[in-house]
């Protein structure tokens, strides 16, 4: 304060008010000082008395998970729904792994739990992710980023019945998938007679994935749409990958209850092709629906489905087998296929094939 301020004031109190508001980390304190002055006492201390006020910030959202799923126009993608202490989605998708070149996309809604990229470069490989966020007063708080997730998108799609659920021809990625596992050259079945077929289903924890089969053209549409009416009944299939994810092993893939169609192979025992060597059968759960010829059993963990009756199958799964006249069966058969559980001389419980 200044002298000639003082003089002009002397003999009075003085009352100086300052506001002030200090940030820290996650919370703001506010308050006012007060100062007192006397010129005339001789004990000339000022006083100051805080009364701060804590506002935390608002709590991080909660974290989501994300599924992805290709289709024609792009990408579908899911995720587990987050209400509290959130706004919405940020869903960010690049080329490249390390998301340079990224585009984010925002959902300003946080009942949504789907939302479909369009406009993407077909059969091109994307890597996405997500995360939640709270618009703050000033700000948004973001949850931490979901486990990145990739999917190529849709090549030459030659069938879609409805979003995500297409079949295309076999590309040059499949190609290099396939090509010396469940393919090789021959003079029976060319990579033109086959397609490459994108679905989506349940699997026994309830939770949608995205699967994937090759079948022969002949049945490449209907095939679509009996996995589309299975989803629509969400049938549970565990698992649907190309075969030659397990190396082209059909032992192998069917211990792991893994759902496929086309293998360029004999049938089990003998030195005649199989259907699936056409792509012209496909096994479903083949874990927990067995093949059964007298004493042999295949795959060889799935003793324990050989007994039918759910009443006495002491498998975990024993609800998902397949028996004559459920949904699996009247969806098979109304598209034209027969069911190796109805055979006589032996019992593939897994396999529907077409003629």
């Amino acid at each position: 304060m200044s002298s000639k301020c003082l003089r002009k004031n002397k003999g009075k109190l003085l009352i100086l008010l300052g506001l002030f508001c200090i940030t820290l980390s996650g919370f703001t304190i506010s308050g006012q000082l007060n100062f007192s002055h006397a010129e005339a006492s001789s004990e000339n201390t000022p006083s100051e008395s805080v009364s701060p006020t804590a506002t935390p910030m608002p709590p991080k959202p909660a974290d989501t998970s994300l599924t992805a799923y290709s289709t024609k126009k792009g990408l579908i993608l899911r995720w587990n729904k987050v209400k509290k202490n959130n706004s919405g989605y940020e869903i960010q998708y690049a080329v490249k792994k390390d998301f340079k070149s990224k585009k984010s996309v925002w959902v300003k809604n946080n009942e949504k739990v789907s939302k479909t990229i369009k406009n993407l470069k077909k059969n091109t490989k994307y890597y996405v992710r997500i995360r939640t966020y709270y618009q703050a007063e000033q700000e948004k708080i973001y949850g931490d980023f979901s486990k990145v997730v990739s999917m190529t998108t849709a090549g030459d799609v030659t069938f879609l019945h409805k979003e995500g659920f297409y079949c295309e021809k076999i590309s040059n990625t499949t190609q290099k998938r396939i090509i010396g596992k469940s393919y090789t050259k021959n003079n029976y079945v060319q990579l033109s007679d086959l397609r490459y077929i994108r679905v989506q289903h349940y699997d026994y924890k309830g939770k949608i994935q995205s699967g994937e089969l090759i079948v022969n053209k002949k049945i490449a549409n209907n095939t679509v749409k009996v996995f589309y009416e299975l989803f629509q009944k969400k049938y549970p299939i565990q698992r649907m990958k190309l075969i030659d994810d397990y190396g082209a092993d059909d032992e192998t893939s069917m211990e792991a209850n893994n759902t496929s169609a086309f293998n360029f192979r004999n049938v089990s025992g003998s030195s005649h092709l199989s259907k699936h060597a056409y792509g012209l059968a496909i096994d479903i759960n083949p874990k927990i629906n067995p093949y059964v010829k007298g004493s042999t059993v295949l795959p060889k963990n799935s003793k324990s489905y050989t007994q039918r009756n759910v009443s006495k199958c002491k498998g975990k799964y024993k609800d998902n087998m397949i028996h004559k006249n459920d949904v699996a069966y009247k969806i098979f058969t109304k598209y034209g296929f027969s069911w190796g559980g109805n055979w006589n001389s032996l019992k593939d419980y897994q396999h529907f094939e077409a003629s």
